[in-house]
């Protein structure tokens, strides 16, 4: 399950993890944001002072108990400069993490009021995104990118690259239709496709003769 804002400091009280441990449910994966390696950064995030403390020491209790751990790092403009060095603040202080998702930011709830600060298309934190990815990859982390279409990211990140959406949430433009990646691409969110079109961006599709292998050379994308 995926602890909502504010449940995981539960898991700051190592009675509590060892309770969840207990359970001893095979399919039990808890999947917990963490928004930077700074504690100011992600405590100004959660607008909670003392989160980042309290999320790394129940991150840690949850290890220690072997309850299976998705990080979640959700990706938007005030954080994308940090994710190398988040990338290696996990690898050093959180290497029992079963899984660490780098998701694009769905505009719903609290981030509606914060859209104009924190929204950006990733395409263009594309090179920190992959930095990130590549460096947790190669030390034996597994990783995804949730939530971003293939047309956002450079060829080398496809294979990370999750159709994650929710069916009933997911939608694509209408250039889209012409992709030849599309049943592989995880679109776009409903809650970001009107804001997408006012701002007058566009899918990029790539043309079925340019796919071979599943593989698309970047100079092919139009």
């Amino acid at each position: 399950f995926a602890a909502r804002r504010g449940e995981w400091v539960y898991f700051y009280y190592g009675a509590f993890a060892r309770a969840v441990a207990s359970l001893e449910h095979p399919d039990l994966v808890v999947g917990i944001p963490l928004y930077s390696d700074l504690a100011s950064e992600h405590d100004a995030v959660v607008r909670s002072s003392g989160a980042f403390g309290q999320t790394v020491v129940g991150l840690q209790n949850l290890g220690r108990f072997g309850v299976a751990i998705e990080l979640r790092v959700v990706l938007h403009r005030q954080t994308y400069r940090r994710l190398r060095p988040l990338a290696e603040f996990i690898y050093r202080n959180l290497p029992f993490a079963g899984h660490v998702a780098f998701m694009g930011l769905e505009p719903i709830g609290l981030a509606v009021a914060q859209l104009e600060e924190i929204w950006d298309d990733p395409s263009k934190y594309a090179q920190e995104i992959g930095e990130a990815v590549h460096f947790l990859a190669s030390r034996g982390i597994r990783v995804s990118i949730y939530n971003i279409p293939l047309c956002a990211m450079p060829n080398g990140l496809w294979s990370y690259c999750r159709t994650s959406i929710s069916d009933w949430k997911n939608e694509f433009l209408p250039g889209c239709d012409l992709c030849a990646v599309k049943p592989r691409c995880s679109g776009f969110f409903s809650s970001a496709v009107e804001r997408r079109v006012r701002l007058g961006l566009q899918a990029k599709p790539f043309a079925p003769s340019t796919c071979e292998g599943g593989r698309t050379v970047e100079s092919d994308q139009r």
